[in-house]
């Protein structure tokens, strides 16, 4: 082989090496920590999905006994149907 074949070669050794140490060294922890903010974020959201079901329903019990009158009837029915899409939501 000439010089200039085997400097080609050793650089592409060179290259493949650091990738391979790259795959090994880095790539796994940087994977875990992508999936380790993603369950924190994934956690998150539900806990606010459930922070907000809890004040919803809190809310309209204490609505249902302030509010008098026929409005609060279609009021209800309107918010209970906001709350089911919600929960349809967050089973997706």
């Amino acid at each position: 082989m000439s010089n200039e074949k085997l400097k080609l070669e050793l650089e592409r050794l060179k290259k493949q090496m650091e990738k391979t140490m790259i795959s090994v060294f880095v790539a796994p922890p940087s994977v875990q920590t992508a999936n380790t903010r993603k369950e924190i974020v994934k956690s998150m959201g539900q806990s606010r999905m459930e922070r907000l079901k809890s004040s919803s329903t809190s809310y309209m019990s204490n609505f249902q006994s302030s509010a008098k009158g026929a409005w609060v009837t279609k009021a209800k029915s309107t918010f209970e149907n906001t709350s089911q899409k919600l929960n349809n939501i967050t089973i997706d």
